[in-house]
């Protein structure tokens, strides 16, 4: 049997949008509008996951609920207040949300503009009775999502928990190098990477989202760089898979791997790691040539797979430049 459990913040969400869905419906009761009930469903409707996701949508329905009331008004008066006419303006209307990117207008305005059908009338004050349903329908889904704010401590383990991951793929990289028999050694891994970029992604992008005005692309700017680097990652995991031996170059690849997983953290600009990195490869081109075969396939590998080392660092270095760019511009 499946076992439910309820967090605190599904029973805060629960209970933002049920005094919402009250507090729309009081105030448009005490301002003596009719429908009042739809003011509370516009607001239930209004809440969205972010800040700026909450006032796109509104600013969204009230460009189409202007639109519905044009488009509305001509129906009824041409083809009288009949189930025909409302086919007619919703077919319009329908077609007009999918071009405009409007189709979470659709259910809400609709349902204000049935008013108008049950009322058989488009007299100005039932058109603005709709109005201020709506505004206070949307208000108070938009003032009720205004607590959102930054989760910072969320993104820093997020960020955290990925960062200690591609530290311990690297780690381990330093150690399966040096072993020749690999059939133990699986990209399983690579999967919980995906699952932690994933999940970092949806933090920062409602962090993102939960700032109307100067919204930093640092954390996205900053899962890129992380999801490039595994991408490189994954290439190098394939090239160890190819290591059927172990040449002496070998020793100096692992130790290296180990250094980079024991420096890897945010703020690393990696311009020791990547000269330390010239230097080995200036060292091994004076090293002397490979007496078999299986030993030359084997260092080209290697050789594929130090190249592929400096990519990877090589995508840190370039964001950490970009980033020092950004801050300068700040300054002046």
């Amino acid at each position: 049997m499946q076992k439910f459990t309820i967090s605190g913040k599904t029973v805060f969400n629960a209970g933002k949008i049920s005094l919402g869905c009250v507090l729309s419906m009081i105030a448009a009761t005490v301002l003596g509008l009719k429908y009042s009930a739809t003011a509370g469903l516009i607001t239930i409707l209004s809440i969205q996951q972010t800040k700026k996701e909450t006032v796109i949508t509104a600013l969204k329905r009230l460009s189409a609920f202007f639109c519905a009331v044009v488009i509305s008004v001509l129906c009824f008066s041409l083809m009288g207040y009949t189930t025909l006419a409302f086919g007619v303006y919703l077919f319009i209307f329908v077609m007009l949300c999918m071009i405009l990117d409007w189709q979470m207008a659709t259910v809400p305005i609709s349902v204000l503009i049935t008013h108008l059908l049950a009322e058989k009338s488009c007299d100005i004050s039932i058109l603005l009775n709709e109005f201020l349903v709506f505004v206070i329908g949307a208000s108070v889904g938009t003032l009720i999502n205004m607590h959102l704010h930054n989760d910072k401590q969320k993104m820093n383990s997020s960020r955290e928990k990925l960062d200690n991951e591609i530290k311990a793929i690297l780690e381990r990289m330093s150690q399966r190098i040096l072993t020749d028999d690999k059939s133990d050694y699986n990209s399983d891994c690579f999967k919980k990477i995906d699952k932690l970029l994933f999940e970092a992604r949806q933090v920062a992008y409602e962090n993102q989202n939960n700032k109307l005005i100067g919204a930093e692309s640092y954390d996205m700017d900053y899962l890129k760089m992380r999801e490039n680097q595994c991408s490189v990652l994954m290439e190098m995991y394939k090239s160890i898979l190819k290591i059927s031996m172990t040449p002496e170059q070998s020793k100096v690849i692992s130790e290296f791997l180990k250094k980079t997983s024991s420096e890897f953290h945010e703020k690393n600009d990696v311009k020791n790691l990547i000269s330390e990195l010239e230097d080995i490869f200036t060292d091994m081109r004076f090293q002397k040539m490979p007496e078999s075969r299986t030993e030359f396939e084997n260092r080209a590998v290697l050789y594929s797979l130090m190249l592929q080392i400096k990519d990877f660092l090589s995508i840190k270095y370039e964001f950490m430049e970009k980033r020092e760019v950004q801050r300068s511009k700040t300054v002046t």
